[in-house]
């Protein structure tokens, strides 16, 4: 195979790579514009609804259904907290300290139950869970809240009395609840009308604020990955270039031996015959 022949076959090899790295490149862009996308969208969502006047939570959803569009929406329920199914979910941590979720499910006026997100409680020593629990008054009394898509199991295991996450499937296996549950969503708990009543006389959960969701740096990121790409096609232009010029210099240089060998034979047979 002549060096010509071997320089193309091994630079359609490099040309294969850049190609394979662009293509996953590409890939990587398109998928942060997606991520960034989601996040515009969540913003949005997150504006039009969170300060939505109340409805009645069967406007937005039903025991088996709820659509990702009306998360955040503010809901009016009305019944009774189920106590003594309280659960705290673990992992939950605000400004830096160790705490839980806690999470009672509600028994409304129609005999469904749907499961009540009511605030933040400090972790006790060794992150384990406070000595004092607040619980909600048991008494019929009105919550209004906000709708939540029910969280993923992740498949994590934890102690009596706790959930890795609030997934409802998971609340309603351990709690053993026997009427309907709404089972795809639950509500973050805004208000209740019997806040000043208390079945364990400890202060209530801390309510979480207001998310500030931002569209973070996936704009940049997906630019990025694009300028990999063209950054990885020019490299493979200049080197190709640059060992072009290299070869072509060599040619040249040898050329100018060969002549210079030639002009310095010439002359010597010039001489001698002179001589």
């Amino acid at each position: 195979m002549s060096a010509a022949k071997s320089d193309i076959k091994r630079w359609f090899g490099w040309l294969a790579l850049v190609v394979v790295f662009s293509i996953a490149c590409v890939y990587l862009s398109n998928w942060q514009f997606n991520r960034r996308e989601e996040a515009l969208v969540a913003m949005q969502q997150l504006a039009q609804n969170y300060d939505s006047p109340a409805v009645p939570i069967q406007q937005l959803a039903t025991l088996d259904t709820f659509v990702k569009a009306n998360e955040w929406r503010k809901v009016e329920l009305v019944g009774k907290y189920l106590v003594d199914k309280s659960v705290l979910v673990r992992n939950r941590p605000l400004n830096g300290q160790p705490g839980f979720l806690q999470v009672v499910p509600f028994e409304l006026s129609d005999g469904t139950v749907i499961a009540v997100e009511r605030g933040w409680v400090a972790a006790g020593d060794q992150y384990q869970v406070p000595e004092r629990v607040p619980l909600p008054a048991d008494a019929t009394q009105t919550v209004i809240g906000r709708t939540r898509a029910s969280e993923p199991s992740l498949n994590r295991t934890a102690p009596p009395g706790q959930l890795a996450t609030i997934n409802i499937e998971a609340l309603a296996s351990t709690t053993h609840i026997e009427q309907k549950f709404f089972s795809k969503l639950y509500v973050r708990m805004a208000s209740e009308s019997l806040t000043g009543e208390s079945l364990s006389g400890v202060d209530a959960p801390k309510k979480l604020d207001k998310p500030q969701l931002g569209e973070g740096n996936h704009l940049s990121y997906a630019l990025q990955w694009i300028l990999f790409a063209l950054m990885s096609a020019a490299a493979l232009f200049w080197g190709i270039k640059k060992e072009r010029e290299a070869l072509s210099g060599k040619k040249r240089v040898s050329k100018r031996k060969l002549f210079g060998q030639v002009d310095a034979e010439t002359e010597d047979q010039v001489l001698e015959k002179q001589q």
